[in-house]
């Protein structure tokens, strides 16, 4: 048995023993806190430094989002008018089917009188009161051509340059037709004849030039003789043609190559005969405008002058119904008879209003 004082003097020497072990022991490990700790506040410092989710400002977050929606909803747009421009094409189809040899060229020369533009690959074929002089602008700028400092005379210069009849190499421009996007714009039939007479055969018309003035004081002679209410028949007022003496004029004349301002589609473009990759139409033209801005991947530059201005600017049905309730509907109806196929190729309906 061992004596109290042998178990003290052990007792003792254990706990020095312990304490020493226990001290090698905590020493590393206040040494880790440390560093960590240390290490720890070096990070946060950084941390904050950088942009965090929670920290990211409010108008940063809303254009990333934003910028997502709006590429998510081009897509959805883009389908929705391939969709479209694909019925369009349908259409035409169909009716050039239908109508057979009827729809041959009578005024061109293939596609001649088309515009180009080398840098977007875009051939354009332009309609007179369809759009036809802000497409020329169009066309202009898209070849980096300063329209703005030219007068009318110049536009045709230089846009002239652009049509396909100043490719003198035939197989080039063979090869450019057939490789290019083929875009044509079109319009209600009636909207554009209602467009042409306004502009052209009155007085107040922007394009009532001295050629256009002698064409309808001839128009009003030779033609007032139809008009539907007898006694006006001798009337020397107005010294122009009535919107009554235009359409009579429509229908009878045998001039050919009739005035490109009231001309029939095929007269001008050929649809039938050379099938366009995108029908615009001026009662869809902010749409279209977009489609085909998107299409062909315009820069900034070019694609905020596309069009410009002429989105808000087409004849409205309104404005055609007021100058056909001066008509006969007989009248009317002839004249769509006579030009059905421009209704029928891109998918216009006959106007109750003349039924």
């Amino acid at each position: 048995m061992y004596s109290k004082r042998q178990i003290l003097v052990v007792f003792c020497i254990g706990f020095a023993f312990g304490g020493m072990l226990s001290s090698f022991t905590v020493l590393p490990n206040v040494k880790l806190m440390k560093s960590f700790a240390t290490r720890g506040r070096y990070e946060t410092q950084n941390l904050t430094a950088l942009p965090r989710t929670t920290d990211v400002p409010k108008t940063v977050t809303t254009t990333m989002t934003d910028t997502h929606e709006q590429v998510h909803e081009l897509k959805q747009f883009m389908s929705l008018m391939e969709t479209t421009i694909k019925e369009r094409k349908e259409t035409l189809t169909r009716a050039c089917t239908a109508l057979d040899n009827n729809c041959n060229g009578t005024g061109t020369s293939n596609f001649e009188r088309a515009f180009y533009c080398k840098k977007y690959k875009l051939a354009v074929c332009d309609i007179y009161k369809s759009g036809s002089s802000t497409m020329l602008f169009t066309i202009l700028n898209m070849n980096d051509i300063k329209w703005s400092d030219m007068d009318f005379s110049g536009w045709l210069r230089e846009s002239g340059k652009l049509r396909f009849s100043a490719i003198s190499n035939t197989e080039e421009k063979t090869v450019m037709w057939n490789s290019y996007t083929k875009v044509i714009l079109v319009r209600d039939p009636f909207e554009r004849f209602v467009s042409g007479y306004a502009d052209k055969l009155i007085p107040t018309g922007g394009g009532h030039s001295k050629h256009y003035q002698d064409l309808s004081l001839k128009i009003n002679q030779e033609y007032r003789h139809l008009r539907s209410d007898v006694s006006k028949r001798n009337a020397t007022e107005p010294k122009h043609a009535t919107f009554e003496d235009f359409i009579n004029y429509l229908l009878t004349t045998k001039e050919r190559p009739m005035d490109g301002h009231w001309a029939d589609y095929v007269q001008l473009c050929e649809p039938c005969a050379h099938g366009y990759d995108v029908i615009m139409k001026m009662d869809t033209l902010e749409n279209d405008v977009r489609y085909v801005t998107s299409l062909l991947n315009l820069t900034t530059e070019h694609s905020k002058e596309f069009f410009k201005n002429q989105i808000s600017r087409s004849t409205k049905s309104n404005k055609t119904m007021e100058y056909f309730k001066t008509i006969p509907k007989e009248l009317a109806n002839r004249l769509y008879e006579n030009r059905r196929r421009d209704f029928e190729m891109f998918g216009y309906r006959k106007p109750e209003w003349i039924c």
